[in-house]
């Protein structure tokens, strides 16, 4: 209504404004949206499916059983992370799949390369599901601490739309996150076609979470 009274009043656009519909592959929101869904996936999937497990056992009070075997806790809780590897090609094979049949979204780059960052990221996901689980007793403590670290990536890691439209301040932190640098990764591959050297530092970013969350999982974890 605005507009059309500045009209009538005799106002004169100098430039002409007009919308175009465009429907290039690599260009739409569905092609933004799906590498976003697929590193949400996996974070989700890393974290909670080891960590819920632990808690879950010594819950049980079944970590107690396996303090008495020869068992080190290095090596059970690389059984968890080494278990997720398991259904990561099945959970990124589906969602990929479903965007390429159904959407038609673009995967431009090596399929070797998106499975390896798919692999660091899930790997990157469950040491910090491992440091979550590390010490609490309940479900409840430690789906607290699961939701504490993974809310703030839900929001800045740009999944829904660009994490660039946050304020210049806080972008070395958004970058920081193991999530934003999976998403990067996973969209630089599939729409732009990146390399392995492409996405070289997000890989580095995820290497350093992995390292870190399962160093620190380590230190901390109690079989009680």
């Amino acid at each position: 209504m605005d507009d059309a009274l500045q009209r009538a009043a005799g106002r004169l656009d100098r430039l002409a404004t007009g919308s175009e519909i465009v429907r290039e592959r690599g260009s739409r929101y569905i092609d933004f949206l799906l590498p976003g869904l697929l590193g949400m996936n996996l974070m989700g999937s890393g974290i909670w499916g080891s960590g819920f497990a632990i808690v879950d056992a010594r819950k049980k009070k079944l970590l107690k059983r396996l303090a008495a075997t020869p068992m080190s806790r290095s090596d059970y809780l690389a059984s968890f992370l080494l278990a997720q590897l398991v259904l990561l090609c099945l959970e990124v094979g589906s969602i990929l799949g479903f965007g390429v049949l159904a959407f038609g979204v673009p995967v431009r780059g090596s399929l070797g390369v998106l499975l390896l960052a798919c692999t660091i990221g899930s790997l990157a996901f469950g040491g910090l599901g491992l440091l979550a689980a590390a010490r609490p007793r309940t479900i409840e403590g430690a789906s607290g601490l699961m939701n504490l670290i993974m809310l703030p990536m839900w929001v800045l890691s740009g999944v829904f739309f660009s994490a660039s439209r946050f304020p210049d301040v806080i972008q070395p932190v958004i970058r920081a996150l193991p999530l934003t640098a999976l998403v990067n990764a996973l969209r630089a591959i599939m729409l732009e076609g990146a390399s392995l050297s492409g996405v070289g530092g997000e890989l580095l970013v995820l290497s350093v979470w992995l390292a870190l969350s399962f160093t620190l999982a380590l230190k901390l974890f109690r079989w009680q």
